[in-house]
């Protein structure tokens, strides 16, 4: 990670990004010694923070994903939109499913032609279409003009009728009409591929592919370095890569949040003897991704070193059962917020420009606070709201649980990133110090 500067003056000189981070750091090494934080970081935090939400909120080269959430806070109409749309799919899958229930065309067939059966089908090309306004018409008119007077017909149709599901879809539609709701939308779509859509699924299937490349880099590599290990060795291999080490089933320890798979382990072991941990490596595609997986990877850890020192724990993987010592297991405790030194991220990205100090998601977390909100809200309709009445956010930063992460962002992203081997780099290390001994 690039250094923060050195000062306050220097961090405001370097932009509103920089400053944040530097208030934010601050703010962490004052909780860390217990001692109040400054006036100082306070005033350059609320400013800062102000300064980002209305670059977020500018219309040229402003933040689209953040413009939408400060719209669906501002009308109501835009919020309803939201709200239903969670539910759009299920409730789109509860009325087909009525309506396949009377007037699927398996079923129609079986009926003597007529208006009835005429009547069931354009219901079910209906609900098909989408047409849901359409749909509760045909539904009504169907049940007054008496097409269908059985009752095993009449009561599902009223029930669709009255469904709360096709209510819900109707009142979608209505306010996809709605300017607001449109302006939602388009700053939505301006944000990236749509949930669901053939552009979000590609980008998912790409970032995949991305992740198994990784992987396999990964995994090729503790391989190699197992191969020339075991050469130096007269007699059986004693070094052994296993993948996807999975936690055993009631392990020691609090399993909430902390990560139970691990990547890739080198192990070592004499004569079938249980297997000590030389090398434990989660493997990453990028090393953003590693910054938000830190706190988990460490919470993993700590979970492992509650073994007992003189116990032999049976780890399930990709590579058959690997039976690993408690005392290996327990050199696994962190020491405060730091990796053990035989802990390690592997990324076979390639070189990138220097990174942000301000993180991208504790940006966007810091933007939706509700005094962020509001204050954008004010912002929005032309307001010039002071940056001090953003201080509600410098008090949660420092206290609220939700805020952790952003209190500890740049401290995180150095830690993962100091872990950091390119997969090559860490073969040719392992080659050089064999060569030397």
């Amino acid at each position: 990670m690039p250094p923060l500067p050195g000062d306050a003056e220097a961090a405001a000189a370097s932009g509103a990004d920089v400053a944040l981070a530097f208030a934010i750091a601050a703010a962490r090494l004052s909780k860390e010694r217990r001692l109040p934080p400054s006036a100082q970081s306070q005033e350059m935090f609320t400013w800062a923070l102000a300064q980002l939400i209305r670059q977020a909120l500018a219309m040229d080269g402003g933040d689209p994903a953040y413009q939408a959430i400060v719209l669906q806070a501002q009308e109501a109409a835009v919020h309803e939109h939201v709200k239903l749309r969670r539910k759009r799919a299920a409730d789109q899958r509860a009325v087909r499913t009525a309506a396949n229930s009377i007037a699927h065309p398996g079923k129609l067939r079986r009926m003597p032609t007529g208006a009835a059966r005429e009547a069931l089908a354009r219901l079910h090309e209906l609900a098909a279409a989408g047409s849901w306004a359409a749909l509760a018409e045909a539904l009504d008119r169907a049940l007054a003009q008496g097409l269908t007077e059985q009752p095993d017909l009449r009561a599902p149709l009223e029930t669709m009728l009255s469904s709360p599901a096709l209510a819900r879809l109707q009142r979608g539609d209505e306010l996809l009409r709605f300017d607001a709701v449109q302006r939602y939308q388009a700053l939505c779509e301006r944000r990236g591929p749509l949930a669901g859509s053939h552009a979000a699924v590609a980008e998912g299937r790409m970032s995949a592919r991305e992740g198994e490349m990784a992987e396999q880099a990964g995994a090729e590599a503790f391989g190699k370095m197992a191969e020339l290990l075991n050469r130096q060795r007269e007699g059986a291999a004693a070094y052994r890569v296993v993948r996807s080490l999975r936690t055993p089933r009631g392990f020691p320890g609090p399993a909430n949040k902390a990560k139970e798979e691990w990547d890739a382990a080198l192990l070592r072991s004499d004569s079938g003897a249980a297997a000590e941990l030389v090398l434990l490596a989660e493997i990453k595609a990028s090393p953003t991704a590693a910054t938000s997986d830190f706190p988990r990877l460490l919470r993993g850890l700590r979970r492992l070193a509650h073994a007992s020192a003189d116990a032999v724990y049976a780890f399930a993987s990709a590579d058959g059962e690997a039976r690993i010592l408690g005392a290996s297991l327990r050199e696994l405790e962190p020491a405060g917020h730091s990796l053990p030194q035989h802990v390690i991220y592997c990324c076979s990205a390639a070189a990138e420009p220097p990174p942000q100090v301000l993180s991208a998601a504790s940006k966007a977390v810091l933007l939706a606070e509700p005094a962020s909100l509001a204050f954008a809200q004010q912002v929005a309709r032309g307001e010039s709201p002071p940056h001090t009445t953003l201080a509600s956010v410098w008090n949660e930063l420092q206290t609220a649980p939700r805020l952790r992460s952003a209190l500890h962002q740049y401290e995180t992203a150095a830690k993962a990133r100091a872990a950091m081997l390119h997969p090559d780099d860490l073969l040719a290390a392992v080659e050089r110090s064999l060569g030397q001994s």
